[in-house]
C-alpha cells in the first residue's frame, strides 16, 4: 500500500499543472557568447502550457496545454502563427514526440478511469487514429520519451526509484538501465546515443547512454540547484535551465556559460526547452 502511494505522489508530481507559458526566441552564436533575442509568446493565456516539441521537418511546434481540467496535444505554426488543437479526447495526453519516421506523434496518455499513463502514438495525418505502444500494466508508468529510430526508444519509468529503461520493439527488449534519473531525456544530435540526467549519492550528472555500445558515459555535472532540464544546440553544446537563467555547457572546452537572455524575456522560472535551428522554445512559469 505504501509502495503505491508512493507511485501515484510521483506520477502527480510529473505532471503537475502550474501555470506555464511557451516562448519562442531565436538564437544566434558569436564566438564568444550565445544569445536569445526575439522573445515571443505563443500560447499567451492563463493556465498550462508545456512540454514543446518541434516538428523535424515542418515549421511546427507541438506542446501540451490544459483547458478544464483536461490536458490534450495541440500545435503551433510558426508561419501563421495558429494554435491548432490535436487530441481532443477523455484523457489526458502529455509529452508530445515525433516519431523518427515522421509518421506519429507519440505522448504519454493518463487514462482518467485509473491513472495509468501509456505510451500512444497518434497518426499525424488522422489524430483519431492511435496504436498503442506500451501499456503501463505491463511495463509500468510511462513519464517520458526518446526515440532513436522507428523501432528503439527510451522511456522514464516511475516507481521507486524512477528507472531508465532502454526498450526495442522488434525484439520486444525491455532493459533497465538506470535507475534515479531525471525528467529530461534526449537524443543526442548527430549520435546514437541519448542524454539523461541522473543523480549518483548528491550528485545530479549529465550521461550519455549508447544502446548499440551498452556503454553510460558522463557529460556534465548538472547544477543541484536546478531541475535538471535540458536541450542540445549541436553535438557539442547543450543547454540547462537554471531558475530564472539558461547556461551553455561545451563538451569541448568543458566549460559552463550563462547563455545571454532579453530584457523584454519575463524574469521567471524557466524549465522545459526544446531547439530546432536557430530556434529555442522555453517554458516559463506564469
Amino acid at each position: 500500500m505504501k509502495k503505491l502511494l508512493v507511485l501515484l505522489f510521483v506520477s502527480n508530481l510529473l505532471f503537475a499543472q502550474n501555470g506555464t507559458e511557451i516562448f519562442l526566441l531565436d538564437i544566434s552564436e558569436s564566438s564568444v557568447n550565445i544569445t536569445l533575442s526575439n522573445p515571443k509568446n505563443i500560447t499567451n493565456r492563463r493556465g498550462y502550457d508545456n512540454q514543446p516539441f518541434f516538428h523535424p521537418n515542418q515549421p511546427l511546434l507541438y506542446y501540451t496545454a490544459m483547458q478544464d481540467g483536461q490536458t490534450d496535444i495541440w500545435s503551433y505554426n510558426l508561419k501563421t502563427g495558429v494554435g491548432l488543437q490535436i487530441t481532443n479526447t477523455i484523457d489526458s495526453e502529455y509529452s508530445p514526440t515525433v516519431t523518427p519516421d515522421k509518421k506519429y506523434i507519440s505522448c504519454i496518455v493518463q487514462r482518467k478511469s485509473n491513472g495509468d499513463q501509456d505510451l500512444v502514438k497518434y497518426t499525424i495525418k488522422n489524430p483519431t487514429e492511435t496504436q498503442m505502444i506500451f501499456e503501463s500494466q505491463t511495463t509500468g508508468k510511462i513519464g517520458y520519451q526518446a526515440w532513436l529510430n522507428p523501432n528503439e526508444l527510451v522511456t522514464f519509468v516511475l516507481g521507486e526509484p524512477q528507472t531508465l529503461h532502454y526498450q526495442n520493439l522488434t525484439t520486444n527488449k525491455d532493459i533497465v538501465v538506470v535507475p534515479n534519473i531525471g525528467r529530461s531525456l534526449h537524443l543526442i544530435p548527430k549520435q546514437k546515443s541519448f542524454s539523461f540526467v541522473q543523480q549518483i549519492d548528491k550528485k545530479w550528472l549529465i550521461r550519455s547512454f549508447n544502446p548499440q555500445k551498452n556503454t553510460i558515459t558522463d557529460i556534465a555535472e548538472s547544477s543541484p540547484d536546478s531541475e535538471h532540464y535540458n536541450a542540445w544546440l549541436s553535438e557539442s553544446i547543450i543547454f540547462e535551465s537554471r531558475n530564472t537563467d539558461i547556461f551553455s555547457y561545451n563538451l569541448t572546452t568543458k566549460e559552463w556559460k550563462a547563455v545571454i537572455l532579453p530584457d523584454m524575456l519575463p524574469k521567471r522560472k524557466i524549465s522545459r526547452m526544446a531547439i530546432k535551428g536557430n530556434k529555442i522554445a522555453i517554458v516559463i512559469e506564469e
